[in-house]
């Protein structure tokens, strides 16, 4: 499950200077807000423009008000608190004075809009001790959703500016003293001369004159006045002269004669004028009220900085709108036309919003699916797995390509792969609709089992050809020593019967075993890796190959000592080697050599022989052939599926192929050295497992002599002589024996109210098989033992769990001695 407003990336942190990195650096996952790639849209844009940006300026997030900063606001804080105020909850940060501002905060969270403050003495611990510290600044609220997600805060330190105001009021304050007690310049000038007469000492002093300085003339005046003001200065009194106004205001610089010194001089004054308007006298008095411009000055430009921030805020709320909306846009684009299932839950699993994929994909309409959960639309058999998924989510685990089915409109079922998050209030999740590939993959898993099963099949087949003769001779054996054995018999002669008698069992126990053999490699089974000792199997398949590859072939097994085991499905391994030696067989069709060879081998490194192989320890199978050899063009396909030089009809292409992707399942390799008219060497690397080799179940001695103690046996067979066999093998022992030829009957026996302490059933009966007699038998008797005789692989029943507790299985053909025991383990155990 997604949040829809998560960046891909975390670029927007680009920039920044100081604050940038640290921000960058700084471990946000283990804050309320989680780490970059979770944060929403809003606060993605705000932290960019305030990292980005040369005012100071300040962001509280989320409930816990988590802090960021940038570069400018860093420097009106001290050591204190930088840099662990970043991330830090405000309300930690900034204790002292929570009381003031944390009302303003609370007021903008809740909804209440911006806020603007100015000259607000706000105390703040920096450098060791408490400063009084006037602020002017602004909280906007930031959204998020449906809400307030946060506050941005765009301030100044006015400390300066503040206390420089404040000078400037006392400076007035003083000089409005001043003018009360008469310490102002006093000044008058005859008009109708041009000389200033009686100038007080005040006035003198103010002007940079010296107590004894003569009167002065209206040009000495005027040099005095600061050259950018003269003209205009000037000009305004010759324009009072001459006009008929009464009084004169002025005010202008100077450059005082007995400093140098630039001051600030206010001139109020009065024009008396004789009977015709003509100005004869002007009676002024002049101030020097330099701090006080310069005061008014620093006032106006702290409040044309302070209309700039507001000015700057105001653009800043536009711009975050607009960028807010833009993305808002954007996300709702991405929401209608994605293919992927969209949805927002409450924690309950309650469904709240849905993308209109659902639809689409499963036919319902948003109201159908919305203010409930998923259990109406659940598959029976998924529907505890969805919900503990949904109890996953709701501790705050997140879930990735969890599957499950949900019920279409028209009544079928779509496999859907989920992933989820949560977060306090809801659960985010997207899902995908993966019928289609599920339906893909189960046809290719069907297809590659058809394509094992065939290759096998063809590899019977081409056994089929050279053990019919083996297997001809070896009935041979069995009927002429019968004959034989009769002739003899008849004739009453019986001192050879024991040597006509073993060499019949001779000749049956080799086409058994051959028969196993044979079976076991046909069968369909699961890859079921093992612990194998390759030499051993190498040579229990010494037999089976100097059949499969004739006469005219020598047989060379190099079996080498300490060779390791290996880790593979053994059943595979020998399906490799015979389809290796039935290829070298078909390449030499003159006849020739064939060698096995094993060897341990330690790869120490990737290099151009085995680019495949991992450093580490091996075992290698080598099979070399005399034969025609390949081309290199051949050689380079020779692993390639379907690929085959055979003429159509004598093979698939397959063998190869599947040796190939059996070695690299096991994580090994396999590689073909071949050169035409020389031969072939096909590599096969197996990893080294440290462990010994899995123990095959190996037949017992004969049994020991026992006599039984009245112990009932029921044998159900078809076979006539095989049952008759077995029941008159039981009965030399001492036990009590039933016997049935079919499923039915023996049922009917073992419903009956009559001790039975072992049941004995053929598996493949006609009718009610062996296993469904045995399901039914422990439905009145739950503890009944049963031994399971069949003429197939006993591995085949075994891999797919057909024995319970109390079953075991024994195939055909077996030796009485061995069944015996085997009947004397299940009975007494």
């Amino acid at each position: 499950m997604l949040d829809f407003n998560r960046p891909k990336n975390a670029d927007f942190l680009a920039g920044g200077g100081e604050m940038g990195a640290l921000t960058r650096a700084h471990d946000w996952s283990a804050t309320a807000i989680g780490p970059p790639d979770a944060w929403p849209q809003s606060l993605r844009t705000a932290v960019r423009i305030l990292l980005n940006t040369n005012h100071p300026m300040f962001i509280w997030w989320g409930p816990e008000l988590i802090q960021f900063y940038n570069d400018a606001y860093r420097q009106t804080m001290g050591p204190e608190r930088h840099p662990s105020a970043l991330g830090q909850r405000g309300r930690d940060c900034w204790a002292e004075i929570w009381p003031m501002i944390g009302p303003q905060i609370e007021q903008v969270m809740s909804g209440g809009g911006a806020t603007w403050h100015e000259n607000q003495l706000i105390p703040v611990t920096r450098h060791g001790s408490l400063e009084q510290v006037w602020w002017t600044y602004g909280y906007s609220p930031i959204d998020e959703a449906d809400g307030v997600g946060g506050v941005l805060v765009v301030c100044r330190d006015v400390t300066k500016e503040y206390l420089a105001a404040q000078a400037l009021r006392e400076r007035e304050a003083e000089l409005a003293r001043v003018q009360q007690i008469g310490r102002i310049g006093g000044l008058e000038v005859d008009l109708t001369t041009g000389f200033r007469n009686r100038r007080s000492p005040e006035y003198l002093l103010i002007h940079g004159l010296p107590p004894d300085a003569a009167n002065e003339t209206h040009e000495d005046w005027v040099q005095r006045v600061h050259p950018d003001d003269r003209e205009a200065t000037e000009k305004k009194f010759r324009d009072a002269v001459a006009g008929q106004v009464r009084d004169y205001t002025v005010r202008y610089r100077i450059i005082r004669p007995s400093d140098g010194e630039l001051r600030w001089i206010s001139v109020k004054s009065t024009i008396e004028r004789d009977a015709d308007g003509k100005a004869v006298r002007l009676v002024g008095a002049h101030a020097d009220i330099t701090e006080q411009v310069e005061a008014e000055r620093a006032l106006q430009q702290s409040e044309a900085e302070q209309r700039k921030l507001a000015g700057q805020l105001a653009e800043l709320n536009a711009t975050l709108a607009e960028r807010v909306e833009e993305k808002t846009r954007e996300r709702d684009r991405i929401w209608n036309v994605s293919q992927d299932l969209l949805l927002v839950a409450d924690r309950n699993g309650i469904w709240q919003t849905v993308n209109p994929a659902w639809t689409r994909t499963l036919g319902w309409s948003e109201a159908e699916l919305l203010n409930r959960t998923s259990e109406w639309l659940d598959h029976p058999d998924d529907g505890e797995t969805t919900r503990a998924h949904v109890r996953k989510l709701r501790a705050g685990d997140a879930t990735v390509r969890f599957e499950s089915r949900f019920r279409h409109k028209d009544g079928t079922y779509r496999w859907l792969s989920w992933t989820g998050v949560s977060d306090k209030d809801c659960i985010y999740a997207v899902a995908r609709d993966v019928t289609a590939e599920k339906a893909a993959t189960d046809r290719l898993k069907a297809a590659e089992e058809a394509l094992r099963q065939s290759q096998k099949m063809e590899a019977v087949g081409q056994l089929t050809g050279g053990i019919a003769h083996d297997f001809n001779n070896l009935l041979t054996g069995i009927v002429g020593s019968l004959d034989l054995l009769q002739t003899r018999l008849d004739q009453g002669r019986t001192e050879n019967v024991a040597r006509y008698i073993n060499a019949a069992m001779t000749s049956a126990n080799r086409a058994a075993a051959l028969t196993h053999r044979l079976l076991a490699f046909a069968r369909r089974q699961p890859l079921i890796p093992k612990s194998v000792d390759a030499n051993a199997l190498v040579v229990s398949l010494e037999d089976l190959l100097r059949r499969t590859i004739g006469e005219r072939i020598d047989l060379d097994i190099a079996a080498s000592a300490g060779l390791w085991c290996t880790l593979c499905d053994p059943n595979q391994l020998e399906s490799a080697l015979l389809n290796l030696a039935i290829n070298a067989r078909d390449a030499m069709p003159d006849g020739g050599k064939l060698t096995i060879a094993t060897a341990n081998a330690r790869i120490e490194g990737i290099d151009a022989d085995t680019p495949a192989l991992l450093p580490g320890d091996y075992i290698r199978i080598d099979v070399t052939d005399t034969g025609t050899g390949m081309s290199p063009e051949v050689a380079a396909r020779a692993f390639d599926p379907f690929f085959t030089t055979k003429p159509i009809g004598q093979g698939t292409g397959l063998g190869l192929s599947m040796i190939y992707g059996f070695a690299r399942q096991s994580n090994g390799h396999v590689l073909i050295d071949s050169k035409q008219g020389v031969g072939t060497s096909v590599r096969l690397y197996l990893p080294r497992h440290h462990g010994d080799a899995a123990e095959e179940r190996v037949a017992g001695a004969a049994a020991e002599e026992h006599a039984a103690t009245g112990e009932t046996v029921l044998v159900v067979e078809d076979e006539p002589v095989v049952r008759g066999v077995i029941v008159e093998m039981l009965q030399d022992q001492g036990y009590r024996t039933l016997q049935a030829v079919d499923g039915p009957s023996g049922l009917r026996i073992l419903r009956l109210n009559q001790r039975i302490d072992l049941l004995v059933t053929d598996v493949g009966l006609p009718g009610m098989n062996g296993r469904q007699l045995a399901d039914q038998a422990r439905e009145t008797r739950p503890g009944l033992k049963i031994l399971f005789i069949t003429g197939y692989a006993e591995n085949v029943a075994i891999a797919k769990g057909f024995l319970q507790p109390g079953m075991e299985m024994i195939t055909k053909p077996f030796d009485l001695d061995n069944l015996s025991q085997r009947i004397r383990e299940m009975v007494s155990g």
